[in-house]
């Protein structure tokens, strides 16, 4: 597998790996991420790690380490997690279930995906909610994950112009992903379904599996949810 390091800016370095998919990156880039976040002789050197796709951004003080010096020990830790050939991969064992109320109420776009694909909302809800995915990156605005490989039967690019509010929970799909809004916000995925969760707990390398609810589950659980909000504040 093959990798380089490039200088973003004085002070940030990105580790882009070429010649692999993106399932056999993701736990390489975790796992660095994870090595670098708690190697020792970095731990006063960076100051954010960013993983995505097929790429890693690291920020530094440059106060700290020369850029070169920085370079030298990502080299370090990239050869031996390749070397090792990840055998010590800290992923978490079990899916991280989020509800999803599929119902055409909460989801303006579940309709035209059927029209789209030729299948039944039916069997996309089946399809959605039947694949485990993986979350490859946190952007677009915090804890906003990007989960991927949505099946290439239920594809559907997002729209040319976004909406100006999408509901927080909502769940879309873009392309080969999916992902649920954290909070409301404009956006221009296709909108299938909404959650009553926040899915604030998502980390770059954790599984998810949607799980489909009634609208009637889906009400009950959101006043539930907003009594626990409420209680807490």
């Amino acid at each position: 597998m093959q990798y380089h390091l490039e200088m973003i800016g004085y002070d940030a370095l990105l580790i882009r790996f070429t010649e692999a998919d993106n399932a056999q990156l993701l736990p390489i880039i975790h796992n660095l991420s994870l090595q670098l976040t708690n190697a020792v002789d970095l731990d006063t050197v960076i100051t954010d790690i960013i993983p995505s796709y097929q790429t890693l951004l690291v920020s530094f003080n440059i106060m700290k380490i020369e850029p070169h010096q920085l370079i030298n020990k990502i080299h370090f830790y990239v050869k031996k997690i390749l070397t090792d050939h990840l055998k010590a991969i800290d992923f978490p064992t079990l899916p991280i279930t989020i509800p999803v109320c599929y119902h055409q109420s909460l989801a303006p776009d579940i309709e035209s995906l059927s029209q789209h694909t030729g299948l039944s909302i039916a069997d996309i809800i089946h399809i959605h909610s039947s694949t485990i995915y993986s979350c490859y990156a946190i952007g677009f605005m915090p804890n906003f994950g990007y989960l991927g490989n949505v099946d290439k039967r239920i594809q559907i690019p997002r729209h040319t112009a976004p909406r100006p509010q999408v509901p927080a929970g909502s769940v879309g799909i873009a392309d080969n992903q999916t992902a649920i809004y954290p909070k409301a916000s404009p956006g221009g995925w296709q909108i299938i379904g909404q959650s009553p969760l926040a899915a604030d707990n998502l980390t770059v390398g954790c599984q998810v599996k949607f799980e489909s609810m009634s609208l009637d589950d889906f009400q009950q659980y959101q006043n539930q949810y907003l009594h626990l909000q409420e209680a807490k504040s």
